[in-house]
């Protein structure tokens, strides 16, 4: 029914959604303020969605304004993109085809403060995990068949564009027998790299289909050099499942190391109903689980599973929720925000200023600098805004209005 109002919204105003207004363009800057003539050495990125294709909009303010996709500034870049942003210094926009070969494109901003493209990147295969790992982006993408029982990899030099070489792995040694690796998650332990997975059929089983599972009830970590050589699995049961939460082949979110060192690991348990969605912890210079700690997300929340996790600082973190179970099921609701503690074992819904209906939700900026977390969201009443959580009063504030069909990512980029 949500995406009924949106279509028909969209029918209806599509006019509007896409006019600026002569004054607007005269009076603001593509920095989204008064054109100074200063050059500004940060600027917000803003991936926005219209049709078909993505539009990359900059602005140095998301807590108030306006910015369009038709703007004379703004980047258009053909296909629906997914959007990652490695740290300060460049915003990735990943064109997924399953397993074909996949286009990655890069912005920066240059030094007259303005985003601008870089080289283009061809891979043998699009992209459905990534993380960083030190200077470089780390990108996978795991086969989902038991007759070809690999994961590949590459590292990319965010500052230099440099691509490593095909990485590829094996994925049926890491998973019980019977069964393949599917990777959910990347992370930087050290000089360890972390690599969630849930494991998969892959068409072994018959009566299990593809994504089927006899170990849905557990959670898994490859623990991998930082030349990808095995290290060990970490490896846990009965307590909760999966990783992170996934949307069709998509995951990401789920393994942060605190400040102080330990790592904590969410899972959505997806499609294991006889566990909760909790949260697993690594301490310190350690290798294994924790059988000590668990936090059991689902009962603390009433009812509800974890889908995204952003790490915050401290010991605190801000988690996009499901409404009820997980599911990989893009259908299903993802609209709720809470903040938890991991080290008090405390989850508070985030409920003063957020949307009554939400259609489409961003992948989010983590605001460390404004200790606040920075949503595109999508209603079907409204044009899409940004929308800030702070996690010390747990609330949701409207910010920067984005003139297009929705928002898929946000990031800060800083002249390099």
């Amino acid at each position: 029914m949500k995406s009924l109002k949106l279509l028909t919204y969209l029918i209806v105003s599509g006019s509007l959604l896409f006019t600026l207004s002569s004054c607007d363009e005269a009076s603001t800057s593509p920095g989204g303020g008064e054109d100074n003539g200063e050059v500004s050495e940060t600027q917000y990125a803003i991936a926005a969605s219209s049709g078909e294709n993505s539009y990359l909009l900059q602005t140095d303010n998301v807590a108030s304004g306006s910015v369009s996709a038709q703007s004379e500034e703004a980047i258009q870049v053909l296909g629906n993109r997914s959007w990652f942003f490695f740290e300060d210094i460049a915003a990735y926009s990943f064109l997924y085809a399953k397993g074909e070969p996949g286009t990655v494109s890069s912005y920066v901003l240059n030094d007259q403060g303005q985003l601008t493209k870089r080289q283009e990147l061809g891979l043998s295969v699009s992209m459905q995990v990534r993380g960083d790992y030190k200077d470089n982006l780390l990108v996978g993408y795991s086969s989902r068949s038991h007759t070809d029982p690999v994961a590949t990899f590459y590292k990319i030099n965010a500052t230099t564009e440099a691509i490593s070489d095909e990485i590829v792995v094996p994925t049926d040694t890491l998973a019980p027998q019977g069964e393949i690796a599917y990777f959910t998650d990347i992370a930087q332990y050290g000089d360890y790299i972390l690599a969630g997975f849930r494991t998969i059929s892959g068409g072994a089983d018959d009566e299990l289909g593809t994504f089927g599972s006899e170990h849905l009830n557990e959670t898994f970590i490859a623990v991998y050099d930082k030349n990808f050589n095995p290290v060990k699995v970490i490896h846990d049961k009965g307590r909760t499942g999966q990783i992170a939460g996934q949307t069709r082949s998509q995951g990401r979110t789920g393994i942060d190391q605190v400040d102080n060192g330990d790592v904590y690991v969410f899972s959505s348990a997806i499609e294991a109903p006889d566990v909760p969605s909790g949260v697993l912890k690594i301490n310190e210079g350690e290798l294994a689980f924790d059988q000590d700690y668990f936090f059991n997300i689902s009962e603390a929340s009433g009812g509800s599973d974890v889908y995204r996790t952003y790490y915050m600082g401290g010991t605190t973190f801000i988690v996009r929720m499901f409404d009820g179970q997980a599911s990989a099921n893009p259908d299903v609701s993802r609209t709720g925000f809470a903040v938890v503690d991991v080290a008090q074992k405390t989850f508070t819904w985030v409920e003063d200023g957020v949307p009554s209906e939400i259609s489409a939700i961003s992948a989010p900026y983590i605001d460390k600098d404004n200790n606040q977390l920075v949503y595109g969201i999508t209603t079907p009443d409204t044009r899409p805004h940004l929308y800030s959580i702070d996690p010390e009063t747990a609330t949701m504030t409207q910010g920067t209005e984005v003139v297009a069909e929705g928002i898929l990512g946000i990031g800060k980029l800083t002249i390099q």
